[in-house]
Order: C-alpha cells, then sequence, then structure tokens
C-alpha cells in the first residue's frame, strides 16, 4: 500500500496553506514521514514554515518534507519530446526560440505535471503521508478533472491522430517545411495518458486519499464550498471534512459582537449542510502561524486527540445499483440546482453538466450497452434508470 494521501482546497485566503502545513506537522510528530507539496502557482508554503523552499523535497525537520512544484521543471522532466517537437513547429513558423519554447507550453501541461510529481512519489513509497496544499478551488477542479478530459481525446481523437500521422509522414515530410510529429511524441501522450489514468484511480480511492475543504465562515465562502462539494462528488472523489477557519470566539471582546453572530448562524448552515462530513472549526490565532512551533501549536489545537490520517466519512457519491431488474446509476449531488444540471446521451455516451462543468462518464461493462430512459432528481441525489 501506498502513502495516505490529503488533498486541502478552498477558496483564495480562506487560509488552506497553513492548514495544510499544520496537518503535515502533526503527522510528522506521530512519527510518520511525511511530504507536504503546494500545488498553487502561488506558492506560500514557504512563508507559512518561514524558509525556503524549492521544487525538489526539502527535509524540515525530523519526518517533515516540503516541496513546491515548478510547472516548468516537470513539463521538461515528462513531456520533453512533445514540448520540443512543438518548439520546433513554432520555430519554422518564424518565432524567435524563446517565444517558441513560451508558447509550447500548452494549456493543460501545468495541471497534468502538478498530477505527475503525485504519481511519482506514490510509486516511490518514500513517504507514509503526502498532504497537497492545493491551489483555488476553480484551479483545484481544473486539476482534479484534467485526466479525465484527457481520457476522451485518448480515446476518441487520438488513435485517428496517429494513424492520420504515419500514413502522412513519409510524403509530407518532403514536401512541406512543417514536421509531423514522430512515435517518440506519440509515446510521450500515451506515457502521460497513462500515468494520470493511475493517479485519477488512486485520488479516487477513499481507502487512499481524501480531499477537505476550507472555508471562513462567512456566505461567500459558504457558498463556494457548497459548490466545491458538489462539483468533486460529479467527478467522483471523496471528500470527508470541512474546515471553518478563523472563527472569532468569546474573547475577541464587544466590538466583535456582531461578526460572532453572523458567524455562529453560518457554522449553524455548515453543521446543517455537511451532515455526513466531519467539521473542524478552528479559531481565529492570535498571531499568525508562521514557523514549525505555531504550526504544531496550531496542529494540536485543530486535532488534539483526532488523528488527521483517519478518515472521517466513507460514503460514495457514485453508485452503480441493479436492484428488480433496473439498472440505476446514483450520484448525490447536494447543492445542485435542477435548472443547472443537464443530461446527455450522445454517441453512446453518458455526459452529465452541472453549470460549467461536464463529466463524460465511462460506465462499467453492465452499463455501457444501455442508454438512459429517466431521470429522476429528488433532495440532492440523481438517480439515472438505464436500459
Amino acid at each position: 500500500m501506498g502513502p495516505r494521501i490529503l488533498l486541502y482546497t478552498g477558496k483564495g485566503g480562506v487560509g488552506k496553506t497553513s492548514i495544510a502545513a499544520s496537518t503535515a506537522c502533526s503527522i510528522a510528530k506521530r512519527k510518520k514521514k511525511t511530504l507536504v507539496i503546494s500545488t498553487d502557482p502561488a506558492h506560500s508554503l514557504g512563508d507559512a514554515f518561514g524558509t525556503e523552499i524549492g521544487p525538489k523535497p526539502k527535509q524540515l525537520t525530523e519526518n517533515l518534507y516540503a516541496q513546491e512544484i515548478s510547472v516548468n521543471e516537470a513539463i521538461n522532466t515528462h513531456w520533453n519530446e512533445l514540448k520540443g517537437y512543438l518548439t520546433g513547429l513554432f520555430q519554422t513558423e518564424g518565432l524567435d526560440p524563446i517565444s517558441a519554447e513560451e508558447i509550447a507550453t500548452l494549456p493543460g501541461f501545468d495541471e497534468a505535471s502538478q498530477l505527475l510529481y503525485l504519481r511519482q512519489h506514490y510509486d516511490e513509497k518514500k513517504y507514509d503521508a503526502i498532504i497537497i496544499d492545493s491551489a483555488p478551488t476553480g484551479e483545484s477542479l481544473k486539476l482534479l478533472s484534467f485526466p479525465e478530459a484527457l481520457t476522451w481525446y485518448m480515446d476518441k481523437i487520438f488513435p485517428v491522430g496517429r494513424l492520420a500521422a504515419k500514413l502522412v509522414r513519409p510524403v509530407w515530410n518532403t514536401v512541406s517545411n512543417l514536421s509531423i510529429p514522430d512515435d517518440e511524441v506519440f509515446r510521450s501522450v500515451e506515457s502521460l495518458y497513462d500515468y494520470l489514468r493511475k493517479i485519477r484511480s488512486i485520488l479516487t480511492d477513499s481507502k487512499i486519499s481524501t480531499i477537505r475543504l476550507v472555508m471562513n465562515p462567512d456566505k461567500m465562502s459558504l457558498s463556494e464550498t457548497k459548490r466545491a462539494f458538489t462539483y468533486l462528488l460529479l467527478y467522483g472523489y471523496p471528500v470527508d471534512s470541512v474546515f471553518v477557519n478563523k472563527i472569532y470566539d468569546e474573547t475577541t471582546g464587544s466590538f466583535f459582537k456582531g461578526w460572532r453572530s453572523n458567524q455562529g448562524e453560518i457554522i449553524k448552515d455548515v453543521n446543517d449542510s455537511f451532515t455526513d462530513l466531519k467539521i473542524f472549526k478552528v479559531p481565529m490565532l492570535k498571531e499568525e502561524p508562521i514557523g514549525l512551533e505555531r504550526l504544531e501549536d496550531m496542529s494540536d489545537l485543530i486535532y488534539t486527540d483526532t488523528d488527521p490520517l483517519d478518515t472521517f466519512s466513507k460514503e460514495k457519491s457514485i453508485q452503480f445499483i441493479k436492484k428488480d431488474g433496473k439498472y440505476i446509476i446514483r450520484l448525490k449531488l447536494p447543492f445542485a440546482e435542477k435548472k443547472n444540471l443537464e443530461i446527455f446521451n450522445k454517441g453512446g455516451e453518458l455526459i452529465i453538466q452541472l453549470g460549467n462543468w461536464k463529466r463524460v462518464f465511462y460506465l462499467p461493462t453492465v452499463f455501457s450497452d444501455r442508454n438512459p430512459v429517466k431521470a429522476e432528481f429528488i433532495n440532492g441525489v440523481l438517480d439515472i434508470e438505464m436500459e
């Protein structure tokens, strides 16, 4: 069994870096070799620990290591052949080498590179736990939905493109300045796809991975947390807890009485809304949690006698049910609105769109030759009957 993976995400500014860093400190104190990784392009993990952290894992203290992922380094390591081909292609069009290399960093490379590092650490099994300080919610969802988006491309477009390149390349390269990618480039893409498919299976396995939502007790943060929870369930990712950070307690005095009242209403909403998840309530600290000592104090305050590596909720977001001769796909989408939910059957593929997020479902064999005939959305649960 590989390391336990915990991914912390939330709206920008809610304190997820502090929560992730303090969690890593807590696990390391329990004699578990722990790596905390920042996948946020605007890295602040080094600020939290009060030390410089680079693209390679750096030991901070006994059992505790930290890493701030460098996208450029990851691309050069894992996608060098493809980037080299694209750079050369853009240079033939008259771009200078620097501009050509810059443009060759295509959309999706950054998300892919972060996942490749995670897969590498998981396979090497050097650590007992990997803690991910993820980017703000929207970027995290892009990161987690990327492997599935690539799956569609690899299944539908990639084989056609590779065959066409093989047939056309001998003639094309003699009559045009634009070269067609060779087999090494295609192998590079296939290798990336295999890696990402494996890491998705790891991140959706609740025995291995857990996603944790961090928020502040205000209305905007609560709304984003509800949306994030729903989207994560749509993609099949396990979420087990919500961290409500920066809560004003009674010691903040009469000046913050109104704030405390408003926060109390939000916290009640959190308790009522996330009944299946564990709720961690973190008070506003008197001092910024910077440096190992303060982060360890923060972790003691958050977890007390709780082991951060525990799984606090094991409910499945997606179930495939066969009952009374009926085949049903059941999705838990607790805060979705029916008006924002659409279901398509396109070319034998089941597509569910929720707001701006769309998922193409790759169904188990027993469901794959069936089409949706009926859908009900009641109390945050979507049942799709297949026939």
